[in-house]
């Protein structure tokens, strides 16, 4: 199995917003209880302030996950490299659902990790929604501890 990560064009990149901030608003309904419409608001807020420059945003790299095999996208991965802490923060993976139990999210986590190894990166980091035990079971797998839990309670 092969990927590669393939630089977005806009259209890409405003189909993959226009489907991730309800999706993220609802994670954000679904796991810190927020009001959908407060968690909608502040899924837009905070795209706007990481992306406002969409695909070209410094310091930002948002990829298409690019199948050899399936001639075609199969994801998107979008990450963060920090220099001066030579570390990257995962913001995002997203496998299609017609692709996911493939192996694909494991290749490219891999592949990542080595890449930014070779350009001196020494730490991955990430958050996973505490209702996610595909993607944390994942992250275990690959290596990932945790650093810190966040935990609510619906009254």
């Amino acid at each position: 199995m092969q990927t590669e990560l393939r630089k977005m064009t806009e259209d890409d990149f405003d189909k993959y917003i226009e489907e991730f901030i309800p999706d993220y608003a609802k994670d954000l309904t679904d796991n810190f209880l927020l009001p959908a419409d407060l968690a909608l608001e502040e899924s837009k807020q905070l795209m706007d302030s990481l992306l406002p420059d969409k695909q070209e945003s410094d310091s930002q790299s948002v990829y298409n996950i690019y199948s050899i095999e399936e001639e075609k996208n199969i994801g998107v991965i979008w990450y963060n490299i920090q220099p001066d802490s030579k570390k990257v923060f995962i913001y995002h993976i997203l496998v299609y659902e017609d692709f996911r139990k493939k192996g694909y999210a494991t290749r490219v986590l891999q592949q990542l990790e080595s890449d930014m190894k070779a350009r001196g990166i020494t730490s991955l980091g990430l958050s996973v929604f505490g209702n996610n035990s595909g993607a944390y079971n994942l992250y275990k797998k690959l290596g990932y501890n945790t650093a810190s839990i966040s935990m609510g309670k619906t009254l």
